[in-house]
């Protein structure tokens, strides 16, 4: 009996650009570059993958306070008692 397995081999292509910079900046990037041990590529690479993740932090952060707990509704026909739901968000969320 013969067993075959096969492998899959996912290979990410990457996309080339060109972009113009100050010389100046260039040599500080390949200096940078180096000092991280890494490319002027990836050092930009990183770089914006960072800024996109702040993106998403932006938005988590605009979003935190927006909504309210309502207003305890009083029990059983409106009179008094306890919000049992309200209270336990409370001290999940806000204590």
């Amino acid at each position: 009996m013969t067993v075959c397995t096969i492998v899959f081999k996912y290979i990410l292509m990457k996309s080339r650009i060109t972009i113009t910079i100050d010389p100046k900046v260039h040599e500080l990037a390949k200096k940078t570059a180096k000092r991280r041990d890494t490319t002027v590529s990836g050092l930009i690479e990183g770089l914006l993958r960072e800024e996109g993740a702040q993106s998403r932090r932006g938005l988590v952060e605009k979003m935190t306070g927006v909504a309210s707990l309502r207003e305890p509704s009083g029990g059983k026909g409106g009179k008094g008692g306890r919000d049992l739901l309200r209270d336990a968000l409370l001290a999940k969320y806000i204590r």
